[in-house]
């Protein structure tokens, strides 16, 4: 046989003679055991790689099998009727069989399950989720044999929800307005001087309390109501709600989902209540200025708006460690909003203070006189959270 321009008596022959010289050739490589271990690797790979492609198109070639209902089989279900209310809810019937049961689950979540009376169930006034919702209906018989009905999705969009899930730490007003607001987490430590120096001053502000505060001062709670004050929901227990802390990213925490968010707003909304017959503003905070797009979006469905505070507007008058970094006498707070309102202007904008404070001395209150004069003198007229948005809203309409 004339292979590679030689004789050979076959070509078992003809491939011996070939490696023969390729080895001849590569012996004098340097490293050369590297380079085989090299090249090794890179056929394994190769063929691993092969391999596993090969596996994936005749898993994707495998058409997907669904069983279909034949509209002459009585026995399971199908959607009469479905429409979606302008508030947001979702409402159908579904006909079938009588005695037999049908489970409606959204987001893989089973949230109705009933029997069908005579032939025909109906499912009212579910609430859409903002964004995507996907539902499935599932019929069930008496033999324990399920089929999927139907499965669909609504992207429902809402004017309202997108409004309260942006948030405000400021707001642009055409003259010197300003809010003062105060959160209250778990102590009511030097409280009633801080409402008496307000009462005295004629000032109404924006309260954000916890249901913590509200469980162990509900007089004190009592009285900010009278006094006038709004105020607002800072949640249930004060529960760090993303990741922030530890790699300073807003992501959710794997416990914080959208009924752990409800959960913490209506809980205390329900005491709030409860301890003065009345509701919380529409108004949140978030524990520790901790949330994302998605959080926001599961408290504007629960009906609340968060509100933040200010760039450089938060009065650090939580840090009780007068050693810390952080720590600020109350003169140097007195200073730092001065300051500020002589740098740059406070028109618009949100101020943070706390209503209780773990100090053992040098109370934040003590200087509130001296700020509040000071601002008035200085053209500033303080507003509630909600009176400060609608100064935005007479501007815009302007």
């Amino acid at each position: 046989m004339r292979l590679g321009h030689h004789l050979f008596c076959s070509r078992k022959c003809y491939y011996l003679w070939k490696a023969g010289n390729f080895y001849s050739r590569i012996k004098t490589v340097k490293n050369l055991p590297v380079y085989l271990l090299l090249i090794f690797i890179l056929i394994s790979n190769l063929s691993l790689l092969a391999y596993f492609n090969w596996k994936l198109n005749k898993i994707s070639a495998k058409p997907e099998v669904q069983k279909q209902i034949a509209p002459k089989d009585s026995t399971w279900f199908r959607i009469d009727t479905s429409m979606i209310k302008a508030q947001g809810e979702l409402q159908f019937k579904i006909k079938g069989s009588p005695g037999l049961a049908v489970s409606l689950w959204r987001d893989a979540k089973m949230i109705s399950m009933r029997s069908v009376g005579k032939g025909t169930s109906y499912f009212g006034d579910l609430p859409l989720h903002f964004g995507l919702n996907r539902f499935a209906v599932w019929a069930h018989r008496a033999d324990g044999k399920t089929v999927l009905v139907d499965s669909f999705r609504v992207n429902w969009y809402s004017a309202r929800l997108e409004f309260l899930s942006r948030p405000v730490s400021a707001v642009p007003v055409s003259s010197k307005k300003i809010a003062l607001t105060f959160d209250a987490g778990s102590t009511n430590r030097g409280s009633a001087e801080l409402l008496n120096i307000l009462r005295e001053k004629g000032l109404r502000c924006t309260m954000f309390i916890t249901g913590t505060f509200l469980k162990r001062y509900p007089e004190t709670v009592r009285q900010i109501v009278s006094d006038g004050h709004e105020v607002g929901n800072h949640t249930f227990n004060h529960p760090h709600l993303t990741t922030y802390t530890e790699n300073h990213i807003q992501e959710s925490r794997r416990n914080v989902d959208r009924a752990f968010v409800y959960r913490q707003l209506l809980r205390a909304d329900s005491l709030f209540n409860k301890i003065t017959k009345k509701h919380l503003a529409p108004y949140w905070r978030a524990p520790f200025g901790e949330y994302n797009k998605q959080i926001l979006i599961w408290a504007a469905e629960a009906g609340y708006k968060h509100v933040g505070w200010s760039k450089h507007c938060d009065a650090l008058d939580w840090v009780e460690d007068s050693t810390a970094a952080l720590y600020r006498s109350s003169e140097e707070i007195l200073k730092h909003f001065l300051n500020l309102e002589a740098k740059s202007g406070l028109r618009g904008k949100i101020i943070l203070m706390h209503l209780g404070t773990d100090r053992k001395n040098d109370f934040p209150y003590l200087i509130l006189p001296a700020l509040i004069d000071s601002l008035r003198q200085r053209g500033y007229t303080f507003y509630t959270v909600s009176g400060l948005l609608n100064q935005k809203a007479k501007l815009t309409i302007r």
